[in-house]
């Protein structure tokens, strides 16, 4: 026969399994979003990999570009002969070096048979002939010709930017050597973590910078080591070499004639992932023992209330329990939706806080920084949509206290205007004020105003979305009656204006602004309550509520609220 003791002993082992996997289950998606981070991480390094070897062919082929145009600018405006003349070509070569950050080695003339009519540089090439030489025909054929790293006449490496001027006989050629060093800097400028390297292969494979999988200037580089197949754009992949991951992204440049590869160790690339995953995992396990002791308390707790309750029972008549209940949960389902609004609005209250928190300059420095905005901002979100539905719930049901007091409109304004001017801000959006002064006191519902003013303001927003303007007036209207002369009088009331220079409503919309559940929001943004809501709301205040729109220029609410607190038509007070 099972005892009670026994019983209990089951409940709390069966009370510890449930709760454990129902919490451990949740906690295990964990590391779903830990491999989806993983991969979008991975992604994104990839991304930069190809994105950094297309920028720096950019970069490269504007210095080659730019020294190409200097010469042809040179060639342009000054003739062979001037040219020939070793003062003129070393004043040419003085100004290209300051220009150009000392790029050039040295400047030469050369004419259509090959022969150096002028030199300026440190090396002994004046009457050198270059008629052989391969950069000569091709610069004589295409006019314009950026050459390979080659030894040459001076015995060391070197590449030269050569510019034909002129036909036939009368052709002539102005010719510059690269520094050697300036050429390396300005292909290895790039910076990726540790091992992050840039350099140049041309398609005979002979490297053109140093490489430290490559080797040295003028080395052959090997094909397993570079694959030099022609292709389009830009091919990344991932390769193992000396035992280790490396990325690899090349692209073809110089017309085809230079693979530029852009490479960086795998784990250099993706060391963070590698913090990421030990602090996922510390965590998990962290959560795991959690959840666990949790259940054990719950479970405890649990068992002992139910002992208790045995007891309770065993001296009670079951009918009278079971309608204990009923009236226990009659009074929470209708005291629910009140009590959640405490909660909820300390939340957002949390939320804000947290915010400000998030712009100090101590934590811009944190990795994950960008996604705890986010998903602060969406705590903030789906929060201020579950005191929107309450408040709104609560509104119909009229569960509300309602006390009616005096009002000073332009505070009432300025304090709404100031929960939402950062937020919006933020977005582009500003707050224009034009209140009038020494507005009388409103005898209304404060809480009520402001729900009302609130929704027209994040109506207001929400319609401008990116940059825009919005509006918030105050204006004291007098009433029709003879002895209505000093302000505050009986049958004043004040105009509330709120205008944005947001989408507009459609024309076909304007009719069904004050329905209830319509709403041009997509799904999740709204529940096409508010409005009607501030429609009944000002109603019950005796006041009223009118518009005007025009698609793509904006929305203009006004609110008239009575100096004087008076019942709507055929309703009750609020």
């Amino acid at each position: 026969m099972t005892t009670a003791n026994d019983k209990y002993w089951k409940l709390r082992r069966f009370a510890v399994i449930s709760v454990s996997l129902a919490a451990l289950v949740p906690l295990t998606l964990f590391w779903g979003v830990y491999y989806e981070y993983r991969l979008s991480t991975i992604e994104k390094i990839n991304s930069v990999i190809t994105l950094t070897v297309m920028n720096h062919k950019e970069f490269i082929d504007r210095f080659l570009q730019e020294t190409i145009t200097a010469m042809k600018l040179v060639t342009n405006l000054e003739s062979r002969d001037d040219l020939k003349q070793t003062e003129n070509l070393q004043r040419i070569f003085n100004t290209l070096q300051k220009e150009f950050d000392h790029a050039f080695e040295d400047l030469g003339v050369i004419d259509s048979q090959g022969d150096h009519l002028a030199y300026v540089g440190p090396y002994d090439l004046a009457g050198k002939n270059y008629k052989e030489a391969p950069w000569f025909t091709q610069t004589m054929a295409d006019a314009v010709y950026v050459s390979d790293v080659f030894m040459g006449f001076r015995g060391v490496p070197h590449c030269i930017v050569a510019v034909r001027r002129g036909e036939g006989r009368e052709a002539w050629i102005l010719r510059a050597t690269i520094n050697a060093a300036k050429f390396a800097y300005v292909v290895e400028s790039v910076r990726l973590g540790r091992t992050g390297q840039a350099f140049i292969v041309s398609k005979n494979g002979i490297c053109q910078t140093h490489s430290r999988i490559c080797g040295k200037i003028m080395e052959r580089a090997s094909p397993d080591v570079v694959e030099l197949a022609p292709f389009e754009g830009v091919r990344y992949r991932k390769t193992e070499k000396a035992g280790r991951e490396v990325l690899v992204a090349k692209t073809w440049m110089n017309e085809n004639r230079w693979l530029l590869v852009v490479q960086q160790d795998a784990d250099d690339a993706y060391g963070e992932l590698g913090t990421v995953w030990h602090r996922t995992l510390v965590v998990f396990l962290l959560g795991v023992l959690s959840v666990i002791g949790v259940a054990f308390v719950i479970a405890g707790r649990l068992v002992r209330r139910i002992e208790k309750g045995d007891e309770e029972r065993s001296l009670l008549d079951d009918q009278l329990i079971q309608s204990q209940k009923l009236a226990s949960i009659g009074e929470l389902a209708a005291g629910i939706a009140h009590e959640v609004n405490n909660p909820l609005q300390i939340i957002l209250m949390e939320v804000g806080w947290m915010k400000d928190l998030m712009k100090r300059e101590s934590l811009k420095e944190v990795k994950e920084v960008s996604e705890l905005a986010e998903s602060i901002r969406e705590i903030g979100i789906q929060t201020g949509r579950c005191r929107d539905i309450t408040s709104k719930l609560l509104s119909f049901s009229r569960k509300m206290e309602s006390v009616v007091k005096g009002v000073d409109i332009n505070k009432l304004l300025e304090d709404i205007i100031s929960i939402r001017e950062h937020e919006a801000y933020l977005e582009n959006i500003t707050f224009t004020r034009d209140y009038e002064a020494n507005l009388p006191l409103v005898h209304s519902d404060p809480s009520l105003l402001r729900q009302v003013v609130f929704n027209l303001i994040n109506n207001a927003i929400d319609a401008i979305a990116k940059g825009g303007e919005i509006t918030v007036r105050s204006r004291l209207k007098s009433g029709t009656a003879a002895s209505s002369t000093a302000p505050g009088s009986p049958g004043d009331s004040v105009l509330i204006t709120v205008a944005d220079t947001g989408c507009g409503i459609a024309e076909e919309n304007l009719s069904k602004v004050f329905v209830p559940f319509f709403t041009t929001k997509p799904v999740g943004k709204g529940t096409g309550l508010g409005l009607s809501i501030c429609h009944g709301i000002i109603q019950r205040l005796g006041g009223a509520i009118s518009f005007e729109s025009q698609v793509g220029k904006g929305t203009t609410f006004i609110v008239e609220v009575p100096v004087e607190h008076k019942r709507a038509q055929g309703g009750a007070e609020p």
